[in-house]
């Protein structure tokens, strides 16, 4: 009898394992894999490939200004999580960036296609994004020389709007261009307030190879880097909001410089306003920069100059920046701690100040 329900019981187990052995089972998937470098996670999976990383900014500031108490705060700079990659096609990018230290978290909201397949000859790109102007605002705030940038570049470089973009390359890559067409009205703002668009160009000439929107030299490059560009805003809000009532135009220019482990640039502005009823006004800035590594790939040193003048209708109102920045890295920008002091003049405001900055990123 035992026999008997043992012959039974194997039969029976023979049965089931045939019967699951002809399911069809699902299939790893070849290539597919998740590895972690220099602050990002990335992923490559068969019809996509995606990288995540997250930018933590802590600072700390002593402000001393004349007449004033000294006081120190801390905060939280920049703590923003991004996503990029590729889907369906190596030619179809995207972007995604949020600062959950803003009030306005979302940054960067867009897609990209190559139609040159890779080789970023002709290359269209729609969503919000930083428009082509301003070397040091085009230059990720993870990648400074100094704690933060210019007086200059954020007076006349406003940074992200939602549009669309053409840029690509030309001469062999020795040449790059970028032209388009946004609202105007800054990031996250989802409708124009008036009937016409911002307008903006960047055409950047580099002989020797790619300069990357990236300050410090970092990786000690034997090949000198070498970049000149010229760019042209076009801003008309009239008929609008009240408040930005207004035409600017803004001529601009920079150059660069990259070798053996120094890194400098300067960057021009000129800007023509035109409000109703009012005499057209010019504003314009200069920033020159530039630091070397006295330790190779570690311990950078650097300086800075910026000088504005918001209007030419008065006398006696430029503002100005100078700077001393001592930069630690620990690898690369991904993980580095700065420390900068400046010295602040306003002449409109009748205000000097000494500020020291201290700054601690990671990015993971």
């Amino acid at each position: 009898m035992k026999v008997r329900y043992l012959v039974i019981f194997i039969c029976l187990a023979a049965t089931s394992f045939g019967q699951q052995s002809t399911t069809p089972q699902p299939q790893r998937q070849e290539g597919n894999s998740v590895s972690w470098k220099n602050g990002k996670t990335t992923f490559d999976l068969s019809n996509a490939h995606l990288e995540l990383s997250h930018r933590l900014q802590t600072r700390f500031s002593l402000l001393d200004q004349e007449g004033k108490p000294t006081t120190g705060s801390f905060r939280i700079r920049r703590f923003k999580t991004k996503l990029e990659g590729w889907v369906y096609s190596k030619d179809l990018t995207f972007e995604m960036q949020r600062n959950w230290a803003d009030d306005k978290p979302l940054e960067d909201a867009n897609v990209s296609y190559d139609f040159s397949h890779g080789q970023r000859l002709f290359v269209l790109k729609g969503g919000q994004f930083k428009v082509p102007f301003g070397r040091q605002e085009l230059t990720s705030s993870g990648n400074q020389q100094f704690v933060d940038r210019s007086l200059v570049s954020t007076e006349f470089a406003k940074g992200r709007d939602i549009g669309v973009q053409l840029s690509g390359l030309a001469m062999g890559g020795k040449l790059e261009w970028r032209v388009g067409a946004f609202n105007g009205a800054g990031r996250n703002a989802t409708v124009n307030d008036n009937s016409k668009l911002q307008y903006d160009a960047r055409l950047t000439w580099q002989p020797w190879g790619e300069v990357k929107y990236s300050e410090s030299d970092v990786a000690a490059s034997h090949k000198p880097l070498f970049a000149l560009a010229g760019q042209y805003e076009r801003n008309d809000r009239r008929g609008g909001s009240p408040t930005h009532n207004f035409l600017h135009e803004t001529w601009g220019g920079d150059v660069t410089l990259a070798a053996r482990g120094f890194f400098g640039f300067a960057e021009y502005f000129r800007r023509k306003q035109l409000r109703p009823h009012w005499t057209p006004q010019w504003a314009e800035g200069l920033t020159v920069q530039g630091g070397y590594f006295f330790v190779p790939s570690t311990l950078e040193v650097a300086l800075r100059y910026a000088v504005l003048d918001p209007s030419d209708a008065a006398r006696g109102d430029r503002a100005y920046e100078r700077g001393l920045a001592v930069n630690y890295f620990f690898n690369h920008h991904a993980h580095k701690l700065q420390a900068d002091v400046r010295r602040l003049h306003d002449e409109r405001l009748h205000t000097k100040a000494w500020e020291l900055r201290l700054q601690y990123q990671l990015i993971f």
